[in-house]
């Protein structure tokens, strides 16, 4: 039968032709080619959009990585690097626990980097409870960024990177399928079509810090995994399902580990190197300074805590302090009888820290600004959809900024309706505690997760205390948003049709984004007086008026919704 039966002096070009023969197809070779190409990078690609760039060992975001001091926390690496080059072990998970502050996360690091230039190391996850985007806080992108480092390390891509890429490839719907089916489907499925040899140099070890989930973790063959966390209950029960009985080993990180003798050694080093950059200051101080009693005073407080002991370094070793004065600040600060705190001289020493950089007139202010920082980790917004080619002016570049980055000097500078410099000056004696740059446009940001602890427990910081439940969260969300608002209303008249963009989506987040009926009349009875103060400073009527003059018809809708 043909096709084209009164056809006649016709041309066809261009394509590919398939000659079929008594049911036999024959297939161009570079069509196969071709679509593998294809599948590998449009998956990849399709990974990358998703996967958590900044959750790796070596992630830029990250920086400075913490790290154990050298010379220090032999016994544990030791430990670990045993049951690592072990390959007859029966175990496939080594979990390591501790309480805050007693290095987990600078042992997970050193393992990680020591493995991957051995390309030993498969993949690598640092959870963080103040991670700025929420992408490390939660399970959601885990297993895609497990993925998406396996398609594209050095030591595993050669061996992963098809079996991955061709799975996403097939069905992009994975991106947002659970997270059983996700990994089924990313990491379970494309191991099953490995050979023994491929299995065989396969790099093993997956690295986890930071574990908070209650989620059960199914360890998926042939990989290893070095998980380690805080002993929470949650994740104490997860362990104990029947399926770890015989393929999990765990270590609490305790004085078992020498901790002490780790913590002195790394308190004389430091100690040293802040005798000798601060040069004249110190020319009188035994080069010794400050002996080995006063290093044992200070191991006794740490109880096993190296933030303890890092957190004192960067106070002592503030430059516009002198060092001698500092630390004899510290060694004076005793623990009252009965004081009620599993942290009793961490917390104390946060809360000096506080006092010494709090001036009193100060307070109300700074401790806002410090709740604001707070308060913003727990949050997510949604992303401000604008793909305008051009320069933006500077007040819409602002409101925007404010938008993605709430949490910089310059932008808490803004929303506070602060002169420019005063964040700065304000939270200047925090630097033991927060991580704040001289770059106005970079996030400031807690050191360690332990001071937002201190902070959310009005037990452990009093007058500090931050209150992070649901209302006031709802409540911080509300006060940002309006406040962008205000922002951009301030400007509408210069007439730029991006204010009128940007005051809808913002409009749009704050009715239906923060459920006001919600917070006001459920969670906290009646908006805060912050709130109140914000919304009143929206000149809504203007923003009417001057809609309606752009075009009575059109914006008669978007007048009456804003005035609503």
């Amino acid at each position: 039968m043909s096709f084209f039966p009164d056809a006649k002096h016709f041309t066809i070009s261009g394509g590919s032709f398939t000659n079929i023969n008594h049911y036999n197809v024959q297939v161009d070779p570079q069509d196969n080619l071709n679509e593998l190409e294809r599948s590998i990078s449009e998956g990849l690609k399709t990974l990358s959009q998703t996967a958590v760039s900044s959750a790796s060992h070596d992630a830029e975001q990250r920086f400075p990585h913490p790290k154990c001091h050298p010379g220090t926390r032999a016994h544990v690496l030791n430990t670990l690097g045993g049951w690592i080059r072990n390959k007859s072990k029966p175990t496939s998970v080594y979990w390591l626990y501790g309480a805050a502050g007693t290095g987990k996360s600078a042992i997970a690091q050193t393992i990680s980097e020591s493995l991957s230039t051995s390309s030993g190391l498969a993949a690598s996850f640092f959870f963080s409870r103040t991670d700025p985007s929420g992408l490390r806080s939660t399970l959601s992108h885990f297993f895609i960024t497990l993925a998406y480092q396996l398609a594209i390390s050095p030591s595993s891509s050669p061996i992963l990177n098809k079996p991955i890429t061709r799975v996403v490839y097939s069905r992009p719907d994975i991106m947002q399928a659970s997270l059983e089916t996700q990994f089924q489907e990313l990491i379970v499925r494309p191991c099953s079509q490995l050979s023994p040899e491929q299995l065989n140099i396969l790099p093993r070890l997956i690295v986890i810090d930071g574990w908070m989930n209650a989620a059960e973790v199914q360890p998926p063959l042939p990989f290893e995994f070095l998980i380690c966390s805080r002993p929470e209950p949650r994740i104490r029960n997860a362990f104990r399902h029947k399926q770890f009985h015989i393929i999990l080993d765990c270590t609490e990180i305790s004085d078992s580990f020498q901790s002490g003798v780790d913590i002195a050694e790394y308190l004389k080093h430091e100690f040293n190197m802040i005798r000798q950059s601060h040069g004249s200051t110190m020319a009188h101080v035994a080069q010794d300074w400050p002996g080995n009693h006063i290093i044992q005073q200070l191991v006794q407080r740490a109880c096993g805590q190296f933030i303890y002991a890092s957190t004192i370094l960067k106070y002592v070793g503030d430059y516009c302090a002198l060092p001698t004065e500092q630390l004899t600040i510290i060694l004076n600060v005793a623990v009252p009888e009965h004081f009620g705190s599993p942290y009793p001289d961490l917390d104390l020493l946060y809360m000096l820290i506080l006092q010494s950089a709090i001036a009193e007139q100060n307070y109300h202010l700074t401790k806002s600004i410090l709740s604001y920082i707070v308060l913003d980790a727990k949050v997510s917004y949604n992303v401000f959809p604008y793909t305008g080619s051009h320069t933006l002016p500077s007040p819409a570049s602002k409101t925007i900024q404010c938008w993605k980055n709430p949490k910089s000097p310059a932008s808490l500078e803004i929303l506070f309706s602060l002169d420019k410099g005063k964040v700065g000056a304000l939270l200047f004696g925090l630097h033991s505690v927060l991580d704040i740059s001289y770059d106005d446009d970079r996030e400031v940001r807690m050191l360690h997760a332990s001071f937002g602890d201190f902070l959310a427990d009005p037990k452990r910081s009093g007058r500090y205390f931050i209150d992070v439940s649901s209302g006031t969260i709802a409540e911080h969300k509300a006060f940002h948003i309006v406040r962008c608002l205000s922002i951009t209303v301030a400007y509408i008249l210069s007439g730029h049709f991006l204010y009128l963009t940007l005051t809808k989506f913002l409009w749009h987040n704050a009715v239906k984004q923060t459920d006001w009926y919600g917070h006001c009349m459920k969670k906290v009875k009646l908006p805060s007086k912050r709130l109140l103060d914000a919304l009143e400073q929206i000149d809504v009527q203007g923003l009417v008026s001057y809609t309606w003059k752009l075009n009575p018809i059109e914006n008669k809708a978007n007048a009456l919704a804003l005035a609503t």
